[in-house]
């Protein structure tokens, strides 16, 4: 540990700065470094949300991350542009026997995965 610590201060980089950099860098996109990184991260918000002196404060952090998803996601498959408005009195005979429930629920899974 203390050779990576070190390796780090050497680069003028701190070990959260490294993190970030990486997971947003589309050159490492397929890095082994992310892919385990993106493999482990039910252990690193574990180790997170373990820590005495911050747990309470990542769990927070957490929550709120999914509240914004969950809504972003929300707004998305219910906006007009999602196509899943319908207007009854202007529908055709043939859009309501079309209209399949299971389409519309793989359709709205696949363009919001986290609800």
């Amino acid at each position: 540990m203390d050779t990576v610590i070190a390796a780090l201060h050497n680069c003028n980089l701190s070990a959260s700065q490294f993190i970030i950099s990486i997971l947003r860098s589309q050159q490492y996109n397929g890095h082994h470094v992310v892919r385990d990184l993106l493999v482990c991260c039910d252990e690193i918000f574990n180790a997170f949300i373990d820590h005495p002196s911050h747990g309470a404060e990542t769990l927070q952090h957490t929550n709120q991350a999914m509240r914004k998803q969950y809504i972003k996601e929300i707004k998305s498959i219910s906006s007009e542009e999602a196509g899943w408005h319908f207007g009854p009195s202007h529908a055709t005979t043939q859009q309501v026997e079309d209209f399949n429930i299971k389409e519309m629920g793989r359709e709205m899974q696949s363009c919001a995965p986290a609800l």
